[in-house]
């Protein structure tokens, strides 16, 4: 009798794993390296201001439509909410404003969505 034992690494799709493996997350052919992992596609929606003056803090809104009923399988063998992202790479001369400059109003819109920099060195890709 002959065991075959195989075990698939889920942690690939985390987006560490894509920080450390890609400098750039956006690929000579314009993808981005998030559907290296995940098949899904959805259209996005994004509102951002037409100009800004310089050093200024402004509200970028992306909205990825999905049905909010479906559940994915969480770690804990739960069913729970989707994990739902997005990477915004912003223009040259553009970064996450830091929290002390974000104004109170919109704290409470952000609630507890999280936001990072793709990469330490990445200021722009978000």
């Amino acid at each position: 009798m002959i065991y075959v034992i195989t075990q698939t690494s889920i942690s690939n799709a985390y987006p560490i794993f894509v920080q450390q493996g890609y400098e750039n997350p956006r690929e000579a052919t314009g993808r981005i390296v998030c559907a290296n992992c995940h098949l899904a596609s959805k259209p996005v929606d994004i509102e951002v201001p037409q100009a800004v003056l310089p050093d200024a803090v402004f509200e970028a809104v992306l909205r990825i439509p999905y049905d909010m009923q479906l559940k994915q399988v969480l770690a804990n063998g739960k069913k729970g909410g989707f994990n739902v992202g997005a990477v915004l790479i912003l223009p040259e001369g553009f970064e996450l404003a830091p929290p002390d400059r974000i104004a109170p109003e919109l704290k409470e819109k952000i609630g507890n969505l999280a936001f990072q920099s793709y990469r330490p060195d990445k200021k722009t890709f978000l």
